[in-house]
């Protein structure tokens, strides 16, 4: 069975863009650029997954949209921190600590592995285990 899940996806990275929705194309994705339009969508509509990257143009980053996150109707989405920057990984780790840590090049390791990824997203939904 698949299952739909409505996914917000915030990176700013066309390629890694790219990479996001073909990871989620099978769902109801929204892809936004900036951490100002993913606070707008965070307050506006519940989420079953968030996928967050740590550096976005605007003057907020993922540490910033993490605390917005813990406050919000989205509190209890699951959250994948695909960021490529372990220090602003850290900081979203500390503010929402049952996020999952999955950089965007863990994702594309191989096409076997990304297909796999995508597959048990398709099937399990958040309940699928990243680690």
């Amino acid at each position: 069975m698949v299952i739909c899940l409505r996914v917000l996806i915030i990176e700013d990275t066309e390629e890694r863009q790219k990479i996001l929705t073909s990871l989620y194309r099978s769902h109801a994705w929204i892809l936004v650029k900036t951490g100002q339009r993913a606070i707008k969508l965070i307050n506006a509509y519940d989420f079953d997954l968030i996928s967050l990257d740590y550096n976005l143009p605007g003057g907020l980053n993922g540490a910033d949209i993490a605390e917005i996150i813990s406050k919000s109707r989205n509190k209890n989405a699951r959250l994948i921190i695909h960021s490529l920057n372990p220090k602003g990984v850290k900081k979203i780790a500390l503010i929402l600590p049952d996020g999952i840590i999955y950089p965007v090049a863990k994702m594309v390791k191989s096409n076997q592995h990304f297909k796999y990824l995508r597959n048990k997203i398709e099937t399990d939904g958040v309940s699928f285990d990243w680690k």
